[in-house]
């Protein structure tokens, strides 16, 4: 089973400029102890994190989706 992330997530990640789905792990990781907790970047980043690691989802085949959008 495939997820589909928004538009939304996966500008986040070609923003993020992170090559697999173990960096912009930790990337967005590293946001979550960053940013406020009620915002929305926290929310969006604690979204795509868990959807990264529980879901199956292969991060290349995604971001190559996004390629394909632009």
């Amino acid at each position: 089973m495939t997820s589909i992330l928004t538009v939304e997530e996966r500008t986040l990640l070609r923003s993020l400029g992170c090559r697999d789905k173990k960096q912009a792990l930790e990337v967005l990781r590293e946001i979550t102890l960053a940013v406020p907790v009620h915002s929305e970047m926290f929310a969006c980043a604690v979204t795509l994190t868990n959807k990264l690691e529980h879901e199956a989802l292969d991060y290349a085949a995604v971001m190559c989706d996004y390629d394909m959008i632009e």
